[in-house]
């Protein structure tokens, strides 16, 4: 696989579809401008869009890092934007040409993991689906949770279960019975030891989860911490983004 550093710092594609996938959220799929593969990239990597007025923003692939003839984005459209989901939502029109950077891998996948539990928060379910693919296809134990405010603000809505990796997905839903809703500390401590917590959204949805993960984790005499990759990277994470969760209780 080419890095990011071998491969040119932009390059032209096309808004081949366009789809409103959620409430204030739209999926675009982007294919080369001159038709070629597109550059690899792995599971949870993120692209820069060159956007008008000189913006540039990143957004996660979602799509299977197989699929080298496109690459797959899902945009929020946020209340507070400078700008950037703005533009995507008002201007990325099909057959609209833009500039993108290549893919970065700044939230890897846990190879290493005898078990991976994706959690995801709303549009942060971008990245995971992309590694919910790659787990599937190995043939890896995984679980994927998807953690939304209604069920009009789940990406993909009904479809989402006939995404790659997504068939056993489990949505909660902040409005409804109180059974479905997202439970961290019960979720996290049904998960067998040396699990590795993939965890993408809100800044308190990351940070709950971490702060429960560290709770969670091995105590003094099992093998092994657990650990929780995040994205965005939270101030307290190291450069790489990597938590090692610590192997006291709380």
């Amino acid at each position: 696989m080419s890095s990011a550093a071998n491969l040119p710092a932009r390059r032209w594609v096309r808004v081949e579809r366009r789809e409103r996938i959620a409430q204030d959220i739209v999926a675009l799929d982007l294919v080369d401008g001159e038709g070629g593969e597109l550059p690899a990239f792995e599971a949870g990597a993120h692209i820069e869009l060159f956007l008008p007025g000189g913006m540039i923003r990143p957004y996660s692939l979602y799509g299977d890092p197989q699929d080298r003839d496109r690459y797959r984005i899902a945009v929020l459209r946020e209340p507070a934007s400078r700008g950037g989901s703005q533009a995507v939502h008002e201007l990325l029109l099909p057959w609209t040409r833009l500039q993108i950077g290549p893919p970065k891998a700044r939230f890897p996948l846990d190879v290493q993991a005898p078990k991976v539990l994706l959690l995801a928060g709303g549009i942060g379910l971008t990245p995971l689906l992309s590694m919910a693919a790659v787990l599937a296809r190995g043939a890896r134990p995984f679980a994927l949770h998807l953690a939304c405010r209604s069920a009009a603000r789940v990406p993909f809505g009904t479809g989402l279960r006939d995404l790659p990796g997504a068939g056993d997905a489990v949505v909660h839903l902040d409005d409804g019975e109180p059974a479905q809703r997202l439970d961290l500390p019960a979720l996290l401590a049904a998960q067998p030891p040396d699990t590795a917590l993939q965890v993408c959204g809100p800044a308190g949805l990351i940070d709950a989860a971490l702060a429960e993960a560290r709770c969670s984790s091995p105590g003094p005499g099992n093998s092994g911490a657990a650990t929780a990759n995040c994205w965005p990277a939270r101030p307290s994470a190291s450069r790489s983004g990597i938590f090692r969760c610590c192997s006291a209780p709380c």
